[in-house]
Formats: C-alpha cells, sequence, structure tokens
C-alpha cells in the first residue's frame, strides 16, 4: 500500500452565495488515518491502490486525493446533450465520480475515468484535468485496441493538451471530415471514440460538478496568495458603483483568508461589470491593510489603457482610492465598501 495518505471525506456542495468556504486545517477533503492494528478486506486494498494508482501518475506531485461522487439529474442531462456535437445513450449519464489530487491541502487537478463503447468492446478512459478544466492528458485503463499506447503518446495526444471543450469541439470536426480518407479503419475509429470521450468528460464536469470545482479552484488561488491561510470564507453580491456619472451593475465575488488564530491575512476578489465599453471581468488580491497586491484581468483585454490603470492600481489602499477620470479606479472604490461591508455581514 502506498504510503501517501488519501484524503477521504467528500467534498461539500458549495454555493456561490455560501458563508462557510473549505477550510485549509480542517478542510472538507479531510484526511483520515487508518486504525493502527487494522486493515481493509484484500479486494478494497486493491481497489484503493488502484485509484492511488490512477491519480498519481496523472499527478506526480499531489500526495492525497480525495472523491466527489454525483448522479447526473435530469437538468444537467439536458446541459449535456445541449453542449455535445453528437448524441449519447442516456446510460452513458449515470452515477459519476470526479478524483480530485491534492498536494499538502492545495487541489492541483481533477481525474475523471469514463467507459466508452469501442469497436473491440468497452474502453476505459482516465482523462486528466487542470483546475480549469483543461486536459493535461489521458490513459487508457482498459481496452483491447493495438493503438492504445500509441494513442496515448502520439500525435492526438499533443493536440488534446491544454484542450478546453472548445478545441477538443474542433479537433473533433477535422477528424471527422478527413476520417473517409485514413486508410486504418481500427485506428480511425479508437481516435474518434477517445476524442468524442474527451468532450463528454469536460461537458460532465461542467454540468454535474460545477460549484464543486469553482470552489476548489478558489481554494487554490486563496492558497497560491495567501500560503500560511488555514481557514477561508467565501461571499458574493451585486453592487452598482458610479462611473463618471454613469451607474454601472457589478457581481463580485470574495474569498476571505484567515491564519491559525483567525486573524485576516487578506483576501482574493472577483468582479465582472463593464468598465469603460466592454464587460471585464477582474481578479483582485488585497492583503491584511485593503492595499492592492494585484489586479488584472481574467479575460484578454485588448484595451491597454485598462492595462497600465490596473499596474498603476498596485500598493494602493482601497479604503482611501482617490477616484480619477479613469474607471478602474471608481469600481475599486464601491469594491472596498463592498468588501468590509460583505465581511461585517458575516460577522452578524
Amino acid at each position: 500500500m502506498s504510503s501517501r495518505p488519501r484524503q477521504l471525506a467528500r467534498t461539500r456542495l458549495i454555493s456561490c452565495a455560501a458563508i462557510a468556504f473549505i477550510a485549509a486545517a480542517s478542510p472538507a477533503q479531510s484526511q483520515v488515518p487508518r486504525p493502527s492494528g487494522e486493515s481493509k478486506p484484500a479486494t478494497k486494498r486493491a481497489a484503493d491502490r488502484k485509484t492511488e494508482g490512477i491519480v498519481f501518475r496523472a499527478f506526480p506531485e499531489a500526495d492525497a486525493y480525495s472523491s466527489i461522487r454525483r448522479e447526473v439529474k435530469q437538468a444537467d442531462r439536458e446541459r449535456i446533450e445541449a453542449r455535445l456535437p453528437f448524441k449519447v445513450h442516456f446510460n452513458e449519464l449515470g452515477k459519476h465520480g470526479l478524483l480530485v489530487a491534492f498536494r499538502g491541502r492545495r487541489p492541483v487537478g481533477f481525474v475523471y475515468c469514463r467507459t466508452e463503447e469501442a469497436e473491440w468492446g468497452l474502453t476505459t478512459i482516465a482523462w486528466h484535468m487542470s483546475l480549469d478544466q483543461r486536459i493535461t492528458g489521458f490513459r487508457f485503463l482498459r481496452g483491447r485496441s493495438r493503438h492504445l499506447k500509441d494513442l496515448e503518446r502520439g500525435q492526438l495526444a499533443t493536440d488534446l493538451g491544454g484542450s478546453g471543450f472548445d478545441q477538443v469541439a474542433q479537433l473533433l470536426a477535422q477528424h471527422e471530415k478527413r476520417e473517409h480518407k485514413q486508410r486504418d479503419k481500427s485506428l480511425t475509429s479508437i481516435e474518434r471514440t477517445t476524442l468524442r470521450s474527451a468532450a463528454k468528460a469536460i461537458a460532465v464536469i461542467e454540468s454535474v460538478w460545477s460549484d464543486q470545482v469553482e470552489s476548489l479552484r478558489d481554494q487554490a488561488t486563496g492558497f497560491d496568495l495567501f500560503p500560511t491561510a488555514v481557514r477561508f470564507t467565501r461571499r458574493a453580491a451585486k453592487f452598482d458603483f458610479d462611473q463618471t456619472g454613469q451607474p454601472q451593475k457589478v457581481e463580485t465575488k470574495v474569498l476571505y483568508a484567515y491564519d491559525g488564530d483567525s486573524m485576516f491575512l487578506g483576501c482574493v476578489a472577483w468582479t465582472r461589470g463593464t468598465i469603460g465599453i466592454e464587460k471585464n471581468p477582474f481578479r483582485w488580491a488585497i492583503d491584511r491593510n485593503m492595499r492592492v497586491l494585484a489586479v488584472a484581468p481574467t479575460e484578454n483585454a485588448r484595451d491597454i489603457e485598462l492595462r497600465m490603470a490596473c499596474s498603476q492600481m498596485k500598493g494602493r489602499s482601497l479604503r482611501r482610492t482617490r477616484t480619477t477620470e479613469q474607471p478602474l479606479s471608481h469600481l475599486a472604490a464601491a469594491l472596498g465598501l463592498q468588501i468590509e461591508h460583505l465581511a461585517r455581514r458575516g460577522k452578524r
């Protein structure tokens, strides 16, 4: 049995407006050591070893993992079927488990295993995903095609690396256009099965585990910015701010970080609202004194002046932000008030 600890408790579903967030000191994926002198049945030990091998091969840096099991509901099924450019069988969408890999208390990625019906029988594929649901790799766990090992190391693996759903859909469309030109029909078949499995994997994760994935991604961001944190809380709200005489609505989500003595370390805030003429999302890193550590668009911003304004915000206090004609300074002033308001609201 591997000496690496296994995280056994399941991740809670945390909504965007939830007050309690995944805690680092006593996380939802808490490590449960095996009692001394007790042993598991051989079949259970074998299953554990197999799961550990799948997770730790996908993420060698990981030292623990947790499993989140969910059943696909009708609303999930409809979203998945609407997203995919091909039909799926009803039985393909039932109960599913998502494996979450951790290094220490920080989540590092996901493993999602799918069993597909292929030309030579059932084929099981373990999909390795980053926290932003992009493919980092895959491995065939079961299958009879002679092409499996070559696909894991070949051009298809290269093409899929870093792909999100849209990129996978493009690869699938390109493959189907040149499919009739391929001489080796068995290779063509398993490639199509693999690409369709990749699309299904991302669509299922996005639809079934969206809340958990968002929570885990936020947790990773919190640890990256505040590595000494042992507890996080998260709050969300909408507020208005005056953009040079033009009221604008903004959606915000704030992740508060605390140390072991419940002292405030700082926070991460995500905002989405119209800045200038575009609806730009931003991520703000703020220290315990409410000074801006960094702010940057979370999507590509074409406005060079906006990027310069982000750089100029570094080091400024949100409590004493001097508003200028630059819309970002007005947003910063309103955000500072909102962060403190949400923190007070949580203490009531």
